[in-house]
C-alpha cells in the first residue's frame, strides 16, 4: 500500500500551534529538515515531562535513551531517507531520567521549494510492556510462593540436561520434596494460612541452595530442586538432610506456632537417568519411597 504525502501550511509553524494535533493522545514532535524541534503537543509534554517551550529550537536527541547503538539509528534514518518513513518500538527517556519503551512513526512530509519537514508520532507503550511481563511471569512462576512452576522447572532441567552434554564434568541431583500431612494444616488453622506456609517454606529452601540452583513449585505441597554438581564437594544426602532438618524448625504464621516434615527423594543424572523423563520418574519414584517409608526421610533412587 503506497503511502500517501500531505502538506502542512507553514501558519501552523508560525502561529506555534496545531489545533488537529493538540487534542490526540499520542505524542507529536514537528522538526525542519535539519531536526530542529518547530512544535509538539500537550501528549508530548505529558508522555516526555518537556514544556513546549524547552523542546522548540532543541533536538529530539534530547530524549535518547543510551539504549540503542550508533547502528539502530543509522538504519533508523537510511530507512526515513530511502521510503520516506520509519516505525518501530524505541526506548527514549523522560525529563525525569526515567527511561521507558514507545512505539514510533516517523514520516517526512514535502513542502514548497523542495523543503520539507519531519513529522513523528509515538505513544508509551509501558503498560504493554508491563502487561507482557506480568503475563510471562504467571506462565512461568507460581504466584503463590514466586517460585518457578511446573513450566519453567521442565525448561530448566531441559536446558542443564544440554549443557551438562556439551561438559561431561557436570552433573545434576534433582529433588522431590513433598510435605508431611499438609493437609491438616489447612483444616486446622484454614487455607489462607495454609498459603502463607507455603510461602515460608519456599523462602526457607531457597535459603538452603546455591544462587545457580533452583527450587520450584510443581504442585500442591510439592517442591523440587534442581542442583548443579561440578565438583566433589557436593553432597546430595548432607544437602537433603539439612533441609529435613530445616523445615522441621517451627514457622510462626498469624501467630500460629507450626511444626511440618518434609519427605525428600533425589537422583542422578546422568548417573541414574539418561533422559528427562526418566530422570523426574525416578526422583518422584524415590519421594513416595520416603513417604511409604515413615514420611521425614530421605530416599535416593538408583533402580532401574
Amino acid at each position: 500500500m503506497t503511502r500517501k504525502n500531505f502538506l502542512i501550511p507553514n501558519i501552523i509553524f508560525d502561529l506555534g500551534q496545531c489545533p488537529i494535533f493538540d487534542h490526540v493522545s499520542n505524542g507529536v514532535v514537528i522538526t525542519d529538515q535539519n531536526s530542529t524541534i518547530l512544535y509538539t503537543n500537550p501528549a508530548f509534554t505529558r508522555i516526555t515531562g518537556y514544556s513546549k517551550q524547552e523542546a522548540k529550537g532543541n533536538n529530539p536527541g534530547l530524549l535518547h535513551s543510551g539504549k540503542h547503538d550508533k547502528k539502530f539509528y543509522q538504519d533508523m534514518w537510511g530507512q526515513i531517507t530511502k521510503k520516506g518513513y520509519w516505525e518501530g518500538e524505541i526506548w527514549n527517556r523522560r525529563k525525569s531520567g526515567e527511561i521507558y519503551p514507545e512505539f514510533l512513526t516517523i514520516s517526512t512530509v514535502p513542502q514548497e521549494k523542495k523543503k520539507f519537514y519531519y513529522v513523528a508520532i509515538f505513544s508509551d507503550i509501558s503498560f504493554l510492556k508491563e502487561d507482557s511481563k506480568k503475563k510471562l511471569h504467571l506462565a512461568f512462576y507460581d504466584p503463590l510462593t514466586k517460585l518457578p512452576n511446573r513450566t519453567l522447572y521442565l525448561d530448566r532441567i531441559k536446558n542443564i540436561i544440554e549443557e551438562s552434554k556439551n561438559n561431561k564434568k557436570n552433573k545434576i541431583a534433582i529433588f522431590y520434596m513433598d510435605l508431611d500431612k499438609f493437609k491438616s494444616v489447612n483444616d486446622t488453622y484454614g487455607h489462607y494460612v495454609g498459603d502463607l506456609l507455603l510461602h515460608n517454606i519456599g523462602k526457607r529452601l531457597m535459603s538452603l541452595v546455591r544462587a545457580g540452583d533452583t527450587i520450584a513449585r510443581i504442585g500442591g505441597d510439592e517442591f523440587t530442586a534442581i542442583l548443579k554438581i561440578e565438583d566433589d564437594t557436593f553432597s546430595a544426602s548432607d544437602l537433603a538432610y539439612r533441609i529435613l532438618e530445616n523445615i522441621e524448625k517451627p514457622f510462626i504464621i498469624e501467630k500460629h506456632k507450626i511444626g511440618i516434615s518434609i519427605s525428600i527423594g533425589y537422583c542422578f543424572f546422568p548417573k541414574d537417568a539418561k533422559t528427562i523423563e526418566e530422570l523426574i520418574k525416578k526422583a518422584d519414584k524415590a519421594m513416595y519411597t520416603a513417604k511409604k517409608t515413615g514420611k521425614k526421610v530421605v530416599s535416593y533412587s538408583s533402580i532401574k
